[in-house]
């Protein structure tokens, strides 16, 4: 009777094992360009109105000690990387075209990598912002599929990347720019 009912015990603690590592949380990252600390209502904010950011902000985790940069892509390496722009090997803004070797190197571990290596799917939507190259676009650091743009700004109407008047970028200043899992698809006129 003993060996019985130390057999079920531990049929029982592997399947309560089984049970519990199903439920991992879901995890969301929303990630803001130009937003400073205070321009949420639950943080300060008088002159704006975030209801939906301040409940979000209540009924989650809410990291307020992050190291920013001035410009976007540092930090966005840094997030992904948890590593310090530089040695993220973005210490600046990345490239906004084929011929720029600038951006996330392919040899970086991302947090989507991690993340998928532990069973969760992984989904980035909106701005990438961390390479144009191939090698550097989202499905290839990690994530199983992306929605968005690549580069730094488009219109969010026509898609059409705006910025770099003096037409220095392959492509010039009004390229269409957005992309679904590494494919450039066409959606004028539809806000996303």
């Amino acid at each position: 009777m003993k060996i019985v009912f130390l057999g079920l015990t531990a049929v029982f603690c592997l399947n309560a094992n089984l049970i519990f590592a199903q439920k991992k949380p879901n995890v969301i990252v929303i990630y803001t360009d130009d937003q400073a600390t205070l321009d949420v209502n639950i943080l300060g904010a008088k002159d704006l109105v975030t209801p939906h950011m301040d409940k979000l902000m209540l009924s989650g985790t809410t990291f307020t000690q992050f190291y920013a940069s001035p410009v976007c892509s540092p930090s966005r390496a840094s997030l992904l990387t948890g590593k310090t722009p530089q040695r993220a090997g973005v210490p600046g803004n990345a490239g906004q075209d084929l011929s720029s070797k600038s951006g996330l190197p392919p040899s970086e571990f991302t947090m989507a990598e991690m993340f998928k290596e532990n069973g969760y799917n992984t989904y980035l939507i909106g701005k990438w912002h961390l390479g144009y190259q191939p090698e550097k676009r989202p499905n290839q650091q990690g994530f199983d599929y992306s929605f968005g743009h690549l580069v730094g700004c488009i219109d969010n109407y026509s898609h059409f990347y705006y910025w770099g008047g003096d037409n220095n970028y392959v492509g010039g200043p009004n390229r269409h720019d957005l992309y679904r899992n590494n494919e450039e698809i066409f959606l004028d006129g539809q806000y996303f």
